[in-house]
């Protein structure tokens, strides 16, 4: 009496679990053939572009034994560069950070060292190196690097990004053709703007050292590679 009573109990139970599980074995089934028709790929537009903007890095560093002494030395450097920055109206500049760190020597402290930078942008070459030019009678030019500006980076990867979905297209058409499938859905997609590679032309830091101070640096702007990337996947129908 007691089996069959559980068994009266047990196979409701039963049945509705071999219910539940057939739809899910059904979903499991369409979720492998959707997999399977699936593709994904990644396409690329670029344009090499010629730089328009210029930022330029030139310190002051100096050494003392008098910690007061020394940060009065870079303090007058500085005021002075950035007298002289406010003069060329077509330059922007803004002073970094103050750094001071002991010299230690036979495990003594002997003296102080101090440093700050100055950081210069422009969209005027002339402007720019006639500004380094006079700052390295005080100065050092620590670095001088070309880029795209933001403005131009901006309208050159807007028209990269329609190239780049244009591509995706032809390319999810190329798949299509070649896998004979009757068509195609998008899954998902991404555009991906990476900013610009920099292809900057200088002096080498051997001949900038050797430059008289009041000779402006010798550079060629060059151009940078905008790039645009678009990947995504697509189900094949």
């Amino acid at each position: 009496r007691g089996s069959t009573l559980f068994r009266a109990l047990a196979a409701p139970l039963i049945a509705s679990l071999v219910a539940c599980a057939m739809p899910r074995a059904g979903r499991a089934a369409a979720d492998a053939d959707e997999a399977h028709n699936r593709v994904r790929f990644r396409v690329e537009s670029a344009r090499e572009v010629p730089n328009d903007w210029i930022v330029a890095v030139v310190g002051a560093s100096a050494e003392d034994v008098d910690p007061a002494a020394l940060a009065n030395t870079i303090n007058q450097a500085m005021s002075w560069a950035l007298a002289q920055a406010k003069k060329e109206k077509r330059v922007e500049a803004s002073s970094g950070g103050y750094n001071t760190h002991p010299v230690y020597e036979d495990g003594k402290l002997r003296r102080w060292r101090a440093s700050q930078e100055l950081v210069l942008e422009s969209a005027d070459t002339d402007a720019m190196t006639s500004l380094v030019g006079v700052l390295q009678s005080r100065l050092q030019l620590q670095s001088f690097q070309f880029s795209v500006s933001d403005e131009t980076r901006a309208k050159v990867e807007e028209a990269l990004v329609a190239e780049a979905l244009a591509a995706f297209q032809q390319r999810a058409e190329l798949v299509r053709k070649s896998l004979s499938a009757s068509g195609y859905a998008i899954d998902d997609i991404s555009i991906d703007t990476g900013g610009a590679a920099p292809m900057p032309v200088m002096r080498g830091r051997a001949e900038v050292s050797q430059m008289s101070y009041s000779e402006p640096p010798a550079v060629e702007a060059g151009k940078s590679r905008v790039v645009v990337g678009v990947s995504g996947s697509i189900r094949l129908e």
